[in-house]
C-alpha cells in the first residue's frame, strides 16, 4: 500500500506530456497572442467598411426609405405609354369642328366644313388613369385651304387669293371707295395663306410697279388690245405670304398707283393661269363692259382649271352684268353689282370715318 502511493506521489511531480502544438503555443504563447488580436482587427475593419462604403451593383434598385409608399416607377411607364401612342397615326379624332367666316353681304359663298378626322393628327394622346381618355390633334395645316377673305362684301375661302382690279381711267372719280375697299381687303387677309395683287387698263402690271413709266413698253389700243413691245418681259405676278410687311406694301401700291388709258383684262387673266400653283380664287373687278373682251372670256374657259373667279361690277354698264355673271358661273364663282348709288353712301361714310378718326 506504501510502495503504491509513493509511485503515485512520484507520478505527480513529474511533467505532464504534452504534444508538439501545444508546446508551439506554450513558448510561443505572447506571439499567438498578438497574431490572433491582430486577424481580430483586420475582420472587424473589413466589416465596418462593407457596412459604411458599399455601394449596390449596377443595375440593383438602390435603397429606398419610401419603398412602402406610392409606386414611383407608374410615371415612367405612364410615359413610354404615351410615347407609343405618339406613333399611331390612325387615331380617330371625336370631334368634328365647323370653320365659318360671318357674311358681310347678301352673297354667301360656301362654308368649308372641315372635320378633324379628315386631318393627319401630328400627336394623339390616350394615357390610361383616372382622367380618362384625351386627344389632342395639331396639325392644322388643312386649315390653309379654308380661311376666309372678304373684298367689297363678297365673301370666299381659299388659301391663294389674287385680286385683278381695274385701274382705268374711266374710273377716276369713285376710286376712293374701291382702294379703300381693296386695302381693307388685304388688311383682314389670314397669316396661312398666300396674295398676289395685279392692275389692268390696256396693260397688265403688277402692283408696286410705276404705273406710267411701264406704259411706254407697251403698244396696242382699247379696241385691239394691248401687247408688250417687242424685246419686253414684263414682271409677272409671284405669289407673296400674307406678312404685315408685305400687306403695307400692297396697301401703299393700292393707295397711290394713278389710273390710266382703257378696260383691256386678257392679259392679266393669261397672267393669272400662269401662276404655278394657280390661284384658288380671283376677285375680278371692274367698271367696264366685259363683252367686248372675246379674248379674255376665251382665255378664262380654256385655262381656268379650277379656280374660282368672284367677278364685282363696280358701278358697270348694264350690259357688263351678263358676261360677268357668265365669267363666275362657268368658274364656280360670284358675281355683285355695286351701282353708282351704293358707291356714293360709301364714299359718304368713308369720309364721316375719317372725321370722327380726326376728332
Amino acid at each position: 500500500m506504501s510502495v503504491s502511493l509513493d509511485q503515485e506521489a512520484k507520478a505527480s511531480d513529474s511533467p505532464l506530456l504534452e504534444n508538439s502544438f501545444s508546446k508551439y503555443m506554450r513558448e510561443y504563447r505572447l506571439l499567438n497572442s498578438l497574431l490572433i488580436s491582430l486577424f481580430a482587427v483586420v475582420f472587424l475593419f473589413a466589416l465596418l467598411w462593407n457596412i459604411v462604403v458599399w455601394v449596390a451593383p449596377t443595375g440593383e434598385p438602390s435603397s429606398d426609405f419610401s419603398a412602402a409608399g406610392p409606386d414611383n416607377s407608374a410615371p415612367k411607364k405612364q410615359e413610354q405609354k404615351v410615347r407609343l401612342m405618339q406613333r399611331q397615326k390612325k387615331a380617330k379624332p371625336s370631334q368634328t369642328f365647323t370653320f365659318q367666316a360671318q357674311a358681310i353681304s347678301d352673297i354667301v359663298a360656301p362654308v368649308v366644313d372641315i372635320e378633324t378626322k379628315d386631318l393627319s393628327p401630328a400627336m394623339a394622346l390616350s394615357p390610361m388613369g383616372d382622367v380618362g381618355d384625351v386627344r389632342v390633334d395639331v396639325d392644322m395645316s388643312v386649315l390653309n385651304k379654308a380661311f376666309a377673305s372678304n373684298f367689297m362684301g363678297v365673301k370666299s375661302n381659299a388659301n391663294k387669293i389674287l385680286f385683278i382690279i381695274d385701274y382705268s381711267a374711266s374710273m377716276n372719280g369713285r376710286d376712293k371707295v374701291m382702294r379703300h375697299e381693296l386695302c381693307k381687303a388685304i388688311d383682314k387677309l389670314p397669316a396661312v395663306g398666300s396674295v398676289a395683287v395685279i392692275f389692268f387698263s390696256g396693260p397688265t402690271w403688277v402692283a408696286g410697279e410705276d404705273a406710267k413709266a411701264l406704259h411706254k413698253n407697251w403698244s396696242g389700243s382699247n379696241g385691239g388690245g394691248w401687247k408688250p413691245v417687242e424685246g419686253h418681259n414684263p414682271r409677272r405676278p409671284k405669289w407673296l405670304p400674307v406678312t404685315p410687311s408685305n400687306k403695307k406694301k400692297l396697301k401703299e401700291a393700292v393707295a397711290s398707283t394713278p389710273l390710266t388709258f382703257g378696260t383691256v383684262w386678257d392679259n392679266s387673266f393669261e397672267w393669272a393661269f400662269y401662276m404655278s400653283p394657280k390661284p384658288d380664287v380671283i376677285y375680278f373687278m371692274t367698271d367696264g363692259n366685259a363683252n367686248k373682251n372675246f379674248q379674255g372670256m376665251e382665255i378664262i374657259k380654256t385655262k381656268k382649271g379650277k379656280t374660282k373667279i368672284y367677278t364685282i361690277g363696280y358701278g358697270a354698264p348694264a350690259g357688263a352684268k351678263q358676261p360677268l355673271e357668265e365669267i363666275a358661273s362657268m368658274s364656280g364663282g360670284k358675281s355683285k353689282f355695286v351701282e353708282m348709288e351704293q358707291i356714293r353712301a360709301m364714299e359718304k361714310d368713308i369720309d364721316e370715318k375719317k372725321k370722327e378718326a380726326m376728332n
